[in-house]
């Protein structure tokens, strides 16, 4: 009998981490459903990546932006999952978005144990503390999206594919040895790449605040050339203004940082970031490289973020990554 294996994704980097397990189980007959949960820029990079595999069916899932679109969700994702062979034809699913309601209907819906969760940053490292978040609000949510709209919402019982030590958990560790095999030869150039996030659009840093700390970054790193790799999701206006302000250049990938430093057959000395996933990443690929992660004090921080925030340097300290207090 012929079996197939899902992929459910919803981001770049997620995607990239399905690739690299479908190549470590050595998977056939896959499917992926993309997830229509981002950005157009996130879309373009998903399907540059679609060619590094072969895809029996990409199945596209426009996810309910609003509340009123849930109501009418399972029926239309129930013709959906018809395109899929159901029961024991699935050998395994591998999962990138965990905190999404309707991701863990689909999964429900498509019964099978052989369930695995690919990292999406560093988000995984919090894992147990998004799941068992039994808030009065996420409670009466479950009561409404069971009786209401039929939603199923048990908690899945993963196996990490992940770079992280994930404690009290099964896991499988991801060495990127498919992307690996990608890897040219690489001239060192004596350049700082700092790869940003959209913390002021996230209202985790305010504007100023921002600008203040990537000031400091600068001047620590005074006589190197000091590139600042734009996140998709930041406002480039933004960064633009900055860059005019604080004297330094700015570029913006089409791909995965991960994806253009393994294309690349230049490279910059070091990279640079306040907690990007990207800094964790790339060492599996470009080891000649130095890595730093820099950390603003706690008081210019939105306080709702600081406990994940905590946990995330507690991690680059863990593995050796050198952090560097603002």
């Amino acid at each position: 009998m012929k079996k197939y294996n899902i992929f459910i994704v919803g981001s770049p980097l997620q995607l990239f981490n399905g690739i690299e397990a479908s190549h470590y189980f050595k998977t056939t007959n896959n499917i992926l459903l993309l997830l229509h949960v981002c950005e157009e820029e996130s879309i373009a990079q998903i399907e540059k990546l679609l060619n590094f595999m072969t895809w029996s069916d990409v199945i596209y899932i426009s996810i309910p932006k609003q509340q009123r679109e849930s109501i009418t969700f399972p029926s239309k994702l129930k013709k959906i999952l018809k395109e899929i062979p159901l029961g024991n034809k699935i050998e395994k699913i591998f999962v990138g978005e965990y905190r999404n309601d309707y991701v863990t209907h689909i999964i429900h819906s498509l019964n099978n144990k052989n369930i695995y969760l690919l990292d999406d940053g560093l988000g995984q490292i919090n894992y147990h503390q998004k799941v068992n978040h039994f808030s009065y609000k996420s409670q009466i949510k479950k009561i409404v999206y069971k009786h209401l709209l039929f939603y199923k919402l048990k908690k899945i019982k993963y196996t990490f594919f992940t770079i992280f030590n994930i404690e009290n958990e099964k896991y499988i560790k991801n060495c990127y040895e498919f992307f690996k095999q990608s890897i040219a030869k690489k001239d060192i150039v004596n350049t700082v790449y700092f790869i940003g996030q959209p913390l002021v659009e996230l209202n985790i840093l305010s504007e100023t605040e921002y600008k203040n700390e990537l000031s400091k970054i600068i001047k620590f790193y005074r006589g190197k050339k000091f590139v600042y790799i734009l996140h998709r999701r930041q406002d480039k206006q933004k960064i633009h203004n900055f860059s005019k302000e604080l004297n330094f250049e700015y570029k913006e990938f089409e791909n995965l940082i991960e994806l253009e430093m393994i294309n690349s057959t230049t490279i910059p000395s070091d990279f640079a970031t306040f907690f990007s996933t990207a800094i964790v990443t790339l060492p599996h690929f470009i080891q000649e490289a130095e890595y730093r992660v820099f950390r603003t004090e706690n008081k210019y921080i939105n306080k709702k973020y600081l406990p994940s925030i905590k946990v995330a340097y507690k991690e680059f300290s863990d593995i050796g990554l050198k952090v560097e207090e603002l």
